[in-house]
């Protein structure tokens, strides 16, 4: 058999994660991402599709338990929410947060209802940006300045989520979502929490 050497060298550095972002006026996905890594239980699972803000999550958002994050490869938009309902079925004794865009969320909104109907421990925060920002970047790094059909203002989350059966609450500013999110939480039955986010279009490509 052959034998290697021994190489001498210093251990790699630890990644360096950036400081917390601050509170603004408005709720920028920096925020919001940190918000929910540090409030959300231990032992939570994470299925996500926010695509406006997967930048942010990788910045603020470390994964630390097995089998504790799902996201989608690429296309399939509408994936995560019904995805959610799937991973708490399978485990109903950890919470699972579904973190989701409102234009991914719009796609499969009616898993929601089997949600509901099951009881299943899922805390929904859709990060709401009025349209597909996500589309709207892409289309920016194309070179147009406006792209069409990417609006999607006027949607009521918060009647939406009633009427198929789950509680909910809104977050408008900075300071209410800490709190609205352990509310969530500490609930054994599904919440969709509304939060109200900064419409400026990120740079993401």
């Amino acid at each position: 058999l052959a034998q290697t050497s021994q190489v001498q060298r210093a251990a790699p550095k630890g990644r360096q994660l950036p400081a917390a972002p601050s509170a603004g006026r408005s709720i920028s996905g920096e925020f919001a991402m940190h918000a929910i890594a540090t409030t959300m239980p231990a032992d939570a699972v994470v299925v996500e599709e926010a695509p406006s803000h997967r930048n942010a999550l990788h910045d603020y958002f470390p994964i630390r338990t097995s089998g504790g994050f799902y996201a989608c490869a690429s296309g399939g938009l509408g994936w995560a929410l019904p995805a959610a309902v799937g991973v708490a079925l399978a485990d109903p004794s950890r919470k699972v947060i579904a973190v989701l865009g409102d234009g991914s969320s719009l796609y499969t909104i009616q898993g929601l209802w089997t949600a509901a109907q099951l009881r299943l421990p899922i805390t929904f925060v859709v990060l709401n940006n009025a349209g597909y920002a996500a589309v709207k970047s892409l289309g920016a790094r194309m070179g147009i300045s406006h792209m069409p059909g990417s609006d999607v203002p006027g949607v009521d989350f918060i009647d939406v989520a009633r009427g198929f059966g789950c509680r909910s609450s809104r977050v408008d500013q900075s300071v209410q979502l800490a709190p609205a999110l352990a509310q969530a939480y500490a609930s054994n039955e599904p919440w969709l929490v509304d939060v109200r986010m900064d419409r400026a279009v990120q740079q993401l490509y």
